[in-house]
């Protein structure tokens, strides 16, 4: 139970954390991380996502890093992108039907976060795509758990203290698109 809970931690510091005391996080604009300048808004409204959003949020990584891209979102952002359709009127989420192949978005996997943004309103980011290899994380030490046994004697429990140290950042902004509202 208490690796799950320092995995939540740790997912919401490598997406939303500032850098200060906690990972810097993917959503986070910092010139030591993504800057400004990987967002991309355009064909996207200010209220949701446009398919000519998501392929210009992808077209704008190079190639040596669409290979390894995948997508990351909020499931109710998802949700939403599964009902977009190309110009022909086919859906541009195409499930992965054969063993082993994931579902994608523009041929691209994806993934889904509780932590990525899903407020839909001008200027927010709503996603991101890119070579996740290059967003590092270092851990300074294993988690350690101590068990309290006297401290809930009297009442027959036992309690647990958990610690790590964990840190997190990319290390490549060009690796990265993140895709905000217009």
């Amino acid at each position: 139970r208490l690796a799950y809970k320092f995995s939540l931690a740790g997912e919401k510091g490598y997406l939303t954390g500032n850098g200060a005391g906690q990972p810097l996080g993917a959503f986070t604009a910092s010139a030591q991380g993504i800057s400004t300048g990987r967002d991309i808004s355009t064909g996207n409204s200010t209220t949701a996502v446009a398919a000519d959003g998501l392929v210009n949020a992808l077209y704008n990584l190079k190639e040596a890093y669409q290979r390894r891209a995948r997508w990351l979102f909020h499931r109710t952002v998802i949700r939403d992108v599964r009902k977009l359709k190309d110009g022909a009127g086919q859906y541009i989420w195409q499930p992965g039907l054969s063993g082993g192949q994931p579902s994608t978005i523009l041929d691209r996997p994806y993934g889904m976060s509780e932590w990525a943004p899903n407020t839909l309103g001008t200027g927010l980011y709503v996603g991101l795509v890119g070579d996740f290899s290059f967003y590092w994380i270092a851990d300074a030490m294993q988690l350690s758990i101590q068990r309290l046994v006297e401290l809930y004697a009297a009442s027959s429990q036992d309690g647990f203290i958990g610690e790590m140290y964990s840190d997190g950042m990319p290390v490549l902004e060009e690796a990265f698109a993140r895709v905000k509202l217009a």
